[in-house]
């Protein structure tokens, strides 16, 4: 079914609003984030503004909820690439992409994973599956290679603390899929903060100077955790 006239105006009108917002955290941050603001700069009044978005907290969701998706939908993308039983090439994939996507959008993957906005709680109905899903997508590479025997897992997993292996079988019970035990929840988490710390670093200049811009250094580190981790 076509959309009317007004559907696409609205749609249209919406996507300027976050094009603006996105350049308005990019120059002063999320935190100085105003729909005022943005009203200001869009030439439309306050009140024109509140009829798509009611508030700061409802656009900074939105764009919270698109930009978690964005990231999934490229390295999901990137995985599917190649085939199920290239494991290797498949978490190179995932991580090359989790990196080219923050470099890309680096005022989104502030906004997700960086300081969070003072006075801003994120709604946990709308944002929890979206945040989820990367770490889905390397999870499920992850526990396809193990499934396959191409991968080992470290020999501390076989005797975890009780309250962290509480608190993962916690997380296996909510995502309901055979694929994701707590061992491999556990593996996810550290190749995602391993990944992060990376691509934070470099984005932020937190190593020595020009030691990360070439890209040669993720690149030797996830050769690393594709050897430790028994795919290479």
């Amino acid at each position: 079914m076509s959309k009317t006239r007004r559907e696409q105006l609205r749609e249209e009108t919406e996507a300027d609003i976050k094009n603006v917002a996105r350049r308005q955290m990019a120059v002063e941050g999320a935190a100085s984030l105003s729909l005022r603001a943005i009203a200001r700069e869009m030439g439309l009044s306050a009140p024109a503004l509140y009829r798509y978005f009611d508030s700061r907290d409802a656009l900074v969701t939105t764009l919270i909820v698109e930009a978690y998706t964005d990231l999934a939908l490229a390295v999901e993308t990137a995985v599917s690439s190649h085939l199920p039983t290239a494991h290797a090439e498949r978490f190179s994939a995932a991580a090359n992409a989790y990196r080219q996507w923050a470099i890309t959008h680096p005022q989104d993957y502030s906004l997700i994973y960086g300081t969070p906005i003072p006075g801003y709680e994120a709604p946990r109905e709308s944002t929890v599956a979206p945040a989820a899903r990367v770490n889905v997508a390397i999870g499920t590479v992850l526990a396809t290679a193990l499934q396959d025997g191409y991968l080992t897992l470290p020999e501390t997993y076989a005797s975890l603390p009780d309250g962290l292996q509480h608190d993962l079988d916690m997380v296996a019970a909510y995502l309901d899929d055979q694929r994701f035990s707590p061992a491999i929840i556990l593996l996810t988490m550290s190749v995602w903060s391993r990944l992060h710390g990376l691509v934070w670093g470099e984005l932020y200049e937190h190593f020595a100077p020009n030691i990360a811009d070439s890209g040669e250094l993720f690149q030797v580190e996830i050769e690393t955790m594709r050897w430790q981790l028994g795919l290479a």
